[in-house]
């Protein structure tokens, strides 16, 4: 049986009462030492670990220690109580996932062995201190212990403060504001969340909780449920979707758009990726009115918009390197760039700071390994330099250096016990009561080693470098300047050398001279830029070690205006600070706009002008600006939702379908929401997000901290530089119960900022299913041509204009697709002489010789067919059923031998036409309308196939 939600949930006030209750046995622990148990050195009796050191210890008061020892057992009782009833609290209020309760669970037994260790460390003390002829055996089996309790606590008692103010705060909002919900949707309209299909992971968790109203009958349920879109959306005769691809990849849309219009304009649906959405987007915006009647729709509406010689176009063409135009938008660029980096890193740095603060205060109090003697007497109440010779290494105490190796043998002891049950016995409690004892021994003695071992040598090694060299504060700084400015350039390599033919084209112009090579291969991820940003990963993982340990070795010196203000300030930033408005997406989403986002005007004097839209005022809300506009096809902007773990996507993918519309936002693996309902529950700052102009943007993060398939190292150095397009979004999926008529007091309210821990999510590469938000980037990351959502809607007719720019000989963009299509969708697609489709199938220019070249690069066709089965029969817009087969048009951005001239030139110039790359966002007029006229070749050529498929045969009716 799959578990559901079977907790029973105390109400807001009694959770609120019983949160408070946990605190009681602590307080009164603590209350009860500090006015019964005499001063005396308890920790460091504790950590003795011999009877030489004991005895210097107590000296003599060792009865003032032994009734110390009588009233801890106070304490030990009120943490563990108050623990163990906080990790309980949170399992049976705010834990809605298996995930969750097994972490309480945890915590819960954590805080019991705690307790337990405690207890035995001070019996092992009193009797060392009552029995002197027991030797040095008693007060090192109290130092393993003690160790172990420290190491215990300090993987708990963090998260049970959190839990507990989480707790308070969910109950005392609840009973303040008594919040409510909203029926989802009117009665009988649309609901406002549509669930996406549930999972079970491996803890036997199912997600979402809750059942659906209509789940899919017998049948290939992933195919079925893979196929759903939005209500309202019924399968069309005839549907576009436009490739990713850049400015590339627009300027081919918008050609081969303009020559199919009249197919356009009887189309159901136009499923953009990246570039394509670009145009997508772009048309959307010609068409809209302003919401406030100022400024009336375009007099020639969809017939007319974006014609060649339009003001529209021409607009476009004067600023296809949107990026930046000119030295001051450039400098304004790399600004932007660095603003980011210096943020993020700033931000990041303050945070291991705060971290280097509480281990050196914990290593201060609790000596665990004494890092006392790493600071010089000389450096109290300095930050920097560190003076003094270089200090030795802090040598581990040898009772706490033992722990390790004997909670592995305890370890090895259990695995045996676990090994002799699965061959003894058959009973399921023994084995599974050994190898969770296993694994909490392992976990701990990893722990263990990382309190003993690790932090300490991580603070001596940091202490050892900064003396050893004598380091100053303005070295430190330049140090850390360097390291910024090499980050800096890496990003900038990273994101911008896709192509050696730039380079080539560069070091042309520096040498003023004409007959420097060529280079025409494309190198996406090249060798060098690889190599470069490992070794500033590496450098950063360096230089963040260094000042964690720093941090750690020399807080306890620092003033204390210092250790209050470094969290306090990170405090302030966590809070305050919307990471997704430090990325680059709002300047790049901004730039976009400024090439994309106009519409045409007739001034009083006559004149036809494109006017920019005007953001500040205006800025398009998905739900009003982006509607179907009579005449013109349904615009769905595809994204993808970037997900870790394999609860819903196969390895190695990471990303499932996001889109973007005017009436559902999501997906069939997270769910929809509509659109306009989540712009009204949604935060200003996250609303900002569900805008055409945004929508377009997101479509297009090309680059970002995850990029589905893409190369995990470039995604880490995004992350960490704020070198990211993408942008977190609501998650569907967690909607249905918030925003039900009584939503539990104990869910997760929606966030208003993508604060701190989302950028953290980014660094570690973190995206649950069931989160708040969900990271969401370039539809590339997912599928690059839109074809498997133009299938998901079930049209007869599709039309793919690929502009994806993939390598030769084979398409291996639009193979994918047919893979995914497959996968996803149960979908067939058989395509008609695809081999026509390689380069070199085309009859030879004459003369060969000198355009060997060429001609070793020309297709016979641009355009192939294709036939798509579907795996249940599609209906027309009246519910007849038109049977299970479709037709497929491709049209490819390739080279033909019937290229008009000025094309084929371009080809002989530049060999990497037409596949400039993607991260080239810098067209000027020869690439733009290069582009453009292949888009409107390979247009013309879809428009013969597609006259074609329609034509009625002689002897009777299609």
């Amino acid at each position: 049986m799959v578990p559901g939600r079977t907790l029973r949930r105390p109400g807001a006030g009694p959770a609120a009462l019983l949160a408070v209750a946990c605190v009681l046995p602590l307080l009164a622990g603590a209350l009860w030492f500090l006015l019964h148990a005499p001063e005396v050195d308890h920790i460091g009796l504790q950590l003795a670990g011999t009877a030489k050191a004991a005895h210097h210890v107590t000296g003599d008061r060792t009865g003032d220690h032994l009734r110390a020892l009588a009233d801890d057992y106070a304490v030990t009782a009120g943490y563990t109580l108050t623990l163990a009833g906080i990790f309980l609290l949170g399992r049976h209020t705010v834990a809605h996932h298996a995930r969750q309760r097994h972490v309480a669970v945890q915590g819960v037994v954590a805080a019991v062995a705690a307790g337990a260790f405690d207890t035995a460390e001070n019996l092992l003390l009193r009797h060392g201190l009552t029995h002197p002829a027991a030797g040095d055996a008693p007060f090192a089996a109290a130092t393993a212990c003690a160790t172990v309790k420290w190491t215990l606590l300090a993987v708990t008692v963090p998260p049970a403060a959190v839990l507990l103010g989480v707790v308070l705060n969910r109950a005392v909002r609840h009973l303040m504001l008594r919040r409510g919900g909203s029926p989802a949707g009117p009665p009988d309209g649309p609901p406002d969340v549509v669930p996406p299909w549930p999972v079970v992971n491996h803890d036997g968790d199912r997600w979402p909780p809750d059942s659906r109203p209509d789940p899919p009958g017998p049948g290939p349920a992933r195919w079925l449920n893979g196929s759903r879109v939005p209500p309202g959306r019924e399968q069309g005769a005839l549907g576009f979707c436009v490739s990713g691809g850049g400015i590339r990849s627009a300027c081919v849309a918008l050609g081969a758009l303009q020559v199919l219009r009249p197919h356009l304009l009887r189309a159901r649906y136009l499923v953009a990726v990246s570039g394509g959405a670009y145009t997508a987007g772009a048309f959307q915006l010609a068409l809209a009115g302003s919401a406030d009647g100022r400024i009336p729709p375009p007099a020639g509406g969809p017939a007319d918009v974006f014609r060649p010689g339009s003001p529209e176009e021409d607009h476009l063409r004067r600023h296809s390197k949107y990026i930046a135009e000119g030295t001051g938008q450039w400098l304004t660029a790399l600004g932007v760039l660095l603003r980011g980096l210096l943020a993020s890193l700033g931000i990041l740095t303050a945070a291991l700071v705060v971290l280097g603060i509480a281990l050196g205060q914990a290593y201060h109090h609790v000596p665990v390994t004494d890092l006392s003697h790493l600071t010089h007497p000389s450096a109290t109440g300095h930050i920097l330099p560190l003076t003094g010779p270089p200090p030795p290494y802090p040598a581990p105490r040898t009772a706490a250096l033992l722990t390790v190796p004997a909670l592995l043998l305890a370890a090895a002891v259990c695995w045996f016990v676990w090994l002799a049950a699965c061959s003894l016995s058959s009973r399921d409690g023994i084995r599974t009561a050994a190898i969770t004892a296993f694994r909490a021994c392992v976990v701990t003695a990893l722990a263990v080693a990382v309190v003993v071992l690790v932090v300490p040598a991580v603070a001596w090694a940091a202490v050892r470098l900064l003396t050893g060299f004598q380091v100053t504060g303005l070295q430190t700084g330049l140090g850390l300047g360097l390291t910024t400015l090499l980050t800096y350039v890496t990003v900038l390599v990273g994101t911008l050398w896709r192509s050696r033919r730039t380079v080539g084209r560069g070091l042309r112009r520096l040498r003023k001279a004409g007959d420097a090579p060529q280079v025409t291969q494309l190198v996406p991820h090249g060798l060098t830029p690889h190599l470069l940003v490992w070794a500033v990963l590496v450098l950063l993982a360096a230089v963040c070690l260094l000042v964690l340990g720093w941090a750690t070795a020399t807080a306890p010196t620092w003033p204390a205006a210092w250790q209050i203000a470094v969290p306090a300030v990170l405090l302030l930033l966590a809070v305050g600070l919307d990471q997704t408005w430090m990325s680059l997406h709002p300047f790049y989403r901004g730039r976009l706009a400024s090439a994309f986002a106009v519409r045409r005007t007739t001034t009083p004097d006559g004149e036809q002008i494109a006017v920019p839209y005007d953001f500040a005022t205006e800025p398009t809300p998905l739900d009003t600006y982006g509607r179907r506009h009579e005449g013109f096809p349904q615009v769905i902007l595809a994204a993808a939702a970037n997900l870790s773990g394999s609860d819903r996507t196969p390895p190695g993918r990471r990303a499932v379908s996001f889109t973007l519309s005017h009436d559902y936002v999501g997906g069939p693996d997270v769910g929809y929401v509509r659109t306009a309902g989540l712009r009204r529950r949604t935060r200003r700052i996250i609303d900002r997000d569900l805008t055409v102009q945004s929508a377009v943007a997101v479509s297009g993060a090309a680059f970002a901290s995850a990029m589905g398939r893409m190369g995990r190292p470039y995604q880490v150095l995004f992350a960490l530089t704020n070198a990211r397009l993408g942008t977190w979004l609501p998650n569907p999926a967690t909607l249905q119960d918030l925003w039900s008529t009584d939503p539990a007091w104990s869910l997760r309210p929606q966030p208003a900022l993508r604060r701190l821990p989302y950028l953290l999510r980014e660094v570690f590469g973190r995206y649950p299913l069931d989160g708040r938000l969900l990271l969401t980037t370039d539809g590339g990351h997912y599928e690059n041509l839109g074809l498997v959502e133009l299938l998901r809607h079930g049209v007869r007719t599709a039309v793919c204009i690929d502009a994806s720019g993939d390598r030769p000989p084979l398409a291996g963009t639009l193979a994918e697709a047919i893979a995914l299509a497959r996968e996803e969708l149960g979908v067939e697609v058989v395509l008609d002489d695809w081999e026509r489709l390689v380069p070199g199938s085309a009859r030879p220019l004459h003369p060969e010789d000198p355009l060997a070249g060429l001609n070793g690069r020309l297709s016979a066709r641009v355009v192939v067919t294709g036939t798509i089965l579907y795996p249940r029969d599609l209906v027309d817009e009246t519910g007849r059923p038109c049977g299970r087969r479709g037709r497929l048009v491709v049209a490819k951005a390739a080279l033909t031998h019937d290229l008009p001239y000025p094309l084929l030139a371009r080809a002989q110039g530049e060999p990497v036409f037409p596949r400039d790359s993607t991260s080239d966002q810098w067209f000027d007029h020869r690439q733009f309308d290069s582009y453009l006229g292949l888009g409107r070749f390979i247009g013309e050529q879809a428009d013969k196939a597609l006259q074609t498929l329609h034509t009625p045969p002689e002897d009777g009716p299609a």
